[in-house]
């Protein structure tokens, strides 16, 4: 943190060297870092979305799409077999 507080000060010496705000980012992500875009195991009208651990929007056009087609009963565009929540709990039941 020193060292981006010397470099603003050397390049923005009128900018005030304590942060107001500092955050961490906060980010799902899945054990195997895949996503998981699938239906919910037990009730079939939910579609599950989730670990795109903070670069999902990158994906947006192409995960929406999916999506729409899972939550309408098409079948998606893509082979959706990577994305599957049972891969964390196949062999388990």
């Amino acid at each position: 943190m020193d060292k981006i507080k010397g470099i603003i000060a050397t390049h923005f010496p009128t900018l005030e060297r304590e942060p107001r705000v500092v955050e961490t980012c906060i980010y799902t992500n899945t054990p195997d870092a895949d996503f998981v875009l699938d239906h919910h195991p037990v009730w079939k009208n939910v579609v599950i979305a989730a670990g795109f651990s903070g670069h999902g929007f990158k994906l947006a056009p192409v995960v929406g799409k999916v999506l729409s087609q899972m939550a309408t009963g098409q079948k998606p565009s893509y082979d959706m077999t990577p994305f599957r929540i049972d891969r964390f709990f196949k062999n388990k039941l």
